[in-house]
């Protein structure tokens, strides 16, 4: 059992296991906090807080702790204690007197909001950079499919969520000790989730109500892809100890992979009703929301966790793909920027950003951003697609092919960069190429209504005109309401001498967009063609004073 630090004013005898003291609230010695703080021993208590000597497992540095002990503590008094630790935290960066108090860092773990400090030993201090939760590389793919020569652009963006794993918060046990459940922990850390599982059901066998067994089983059979066990696993968890928001959110990433989305969301709402401010369960609300597709809530989500913590990287990456994906590209830098601050370590974040300033018209700057990532990680598809991308847009053709090549070397099913690879052939005139780039691309998604419409285009300007019309009716089979494809439509059936039904799909163009002269100027060609001579002079009137309007629009 973990007796509590304070031995004369609790001494209570916790669970196996346990991080916090059930009565009082303070870490037991083994605690980890923020996955970085390793509590040691309770060196002093006042009223109302306590001092623990600890040890910063990614410094290698002696530190203590000072923390509020959560017992009886108002939520003015945690509050007003972090907002002073900030400021304390702020005034050590200007401090290198030796023999002088630093403070290093703060932040809230569990029930426990506390500030870490050191004695200053040298004349110049790098304080070290603050990580509050593990980071998991998560390769955000921004599927652009766009290009903007002969042929039609698109900017809708597949921007990919990838899931926040829940921290388990224990510490790790040495390889010596003969318990179950510690062995359980090290197998499971060494990502050998078969081994984990065996010392996990003899941890139940010894003791069939430990929690932390019954979770950790759930962790190792998750891992293993055994989704209906591993459910079953953190029900059990959850029946000993309904009132613990982490098995309710390690509950929930189960259910997202199950794709029981409904399930998913109900069990963050009960981890927020077990704890309102349990970050994890906010942000994982927040990805959950954005792969929905109901982004502005996901944003909602997400200010919620960062008001909680503003140092969670991950959760600043994924606010910006979420502001990225609503086209809010200046906004979306900004929460970009803001977790470079605190780990620019983190690939996703290079390549996000270069995204944006592409989007923002800055390929020139995105494309070092994009070569640094693959500096990182120069096996990754999705980063040498987004080179490609920059290096399309410098209109340096030949290179972007290149690179997009060196993509599909890597997943040949990237729809994207075939696509992409299409657009650039064409824009060089190698017609046949593109058409058979455009062709992978369906292959591997045959949804992606402006690849059938570009390659109908390609197919018109061949004169392949019934090829063309088969690819212009896939574009309008996804998107009924694609002005483009109606028009190009138009004029593959003019040109089969097809004039009844030309004219029926330019009708279709001018219905959906009154304001576009070139349908109206085509169907004018067309009525022309089947001797409708007065209705051709009025299209073609309308078509020149919308031109005027729009030319007044831009000098205004």
């Amino acid at each position: 059992m973990g007796l509590c630090l304070d031995r004369e004013g609790c001494n209570f005898a916790n669970r196996e296991k346990a991080r916090f003291c059930a009565r009082c609230g303070i870490p037991l010695a083994g605690t980890v906090l923020l996955e970085r703080y390793e509590i040691l021993d309770l060196t002093s208590q006042e009223r109302g807080s306590v001092t623990l000597s600890a040890r910063d497992r990614q410094q290698q540095l002696q530190v203590q702790v000072r923390a509020l002990i959560p017992q009886g503590v108002t939520v003015s008094e945690r509050d007003d204690f972090l907002q002073n630790a900030e400021m304390a935290a702020s005034l050590s960066q200007r401090m290198n007197e030796p023999g002088s108090i630093r403070v290093l860092d703060y932040g809230q773990d569990g029930p426990l909001a506390f500030l870490v400090k050191v004695e200053q030993k040298r004349d110049v201090w790098a304080a070290p950079r603050r990580e509050q939760e593990a980071q998991r590389a998560w390769d955000a793919s921004h599927g652009e499919e766009e290009f903007g020569l002969d042929i039609e652009n698109n900017d809708d963006d597949e921007t990919t969520i990838v899931r926040l794993s829940v921290p388990k918060q224990r510490s790790i046990a040495s390889p010596h000790q003969s318990d179950a459940l510690p062995q359980g922990h090290l197998a499971y850390e060494r990502g050998e989730y078969e081994e984990a599982l065996t010392y996990y059901d003899q941890a139940i066998e010894q003791d069939v109500v430990s929690i932390d067994a019954w979770s950790g089983k759930g962790m190792a059979l998750l891992s293993l892809g055994r989704l209906e066990e591993s459910l079953l696993a953190y029900d059990h968890a959850i029946s000993l100890n309904p009132s613990e928001p982490e098995l309710w959110t390690s509950r929930a990433n189960v259910l997202h992979e199950l794709r029981q989305f409904d399930e998913e969301m109900d069990c963050y709402d009960q981890a927020l009703r077990c704890d309102p401010n349990y970050i994890y369960a906010w942000s994982g609300r927040g990805m959950a929301l954005a792969e929905q597709d109901k982004p502005e809530e996901a944003l909602m989500a997400f200010d919620k966790a960062l008001l909680l913590d503003p140092r969670q990287s991950v959760v600043w990456q994924a606010m910006s793909d979420t502001l990225y994906s609503l086209h809010r590209y200046e906004e979306a830098l900004i929460a970009v920027d803001r977790a470079f601050e605190i780990d620019d370590s983190n690939v996703s974040s290079w390549d996000t950003k270069g995204n944006i300033l592409r989007r923002l018209g800055n390929a020139a700057e995105a494309l070092p951003l994009h070569e640094h990532a693959l500096e990182l990680d120069s096996e990754n598809a999705t980063l040498w697609f987004d080179k490609g991308n920059d290096l399309r847009d410098l209109a340096r053709y030949d290179d972007a092919l290149a690179t997009y090549d060196r993509a599909l070397e890597i997943d040949h099913s990237l729809a994207g960069a075939w696509y992409n690879r299409g657009n650039v052939l064409a824009a060089q005139q190698k017609f046949e190429d593109a058409l058979d780039s455009y062709g992978h691309a369906l292959e591997f998604d045959d949804g992606l209504t402006s690849a059938w419409y570009n390659k109908g285009s390609l197919l018109h300007e061949l004169q392949r005109y019934e090829e063309a019309l088969v690819a212009f009716d896939r574009a309008l089979a996804g998107d009924i309401h694609y002005i483009a494809a109606w028009n190009n439509k138009g004029l593959s059936l003019y040109a089969l001498g097809r004039f009844d039904e030309a004219l029926a799909a330019l009708d279709q163009a001018t219905s959906f967009a009154p304001e576009e002269p070139d349908a109206w100027y085509n169907k004018a060609v067309v009525l022309q063609k089947v001797g409708r001579n007065q209705e051709a002079i009025s299209c073609q009137e309308w078509a020149r004073s919308l031109e005027q309007q729009a030319s007044g629009s831009e000098v205004s």
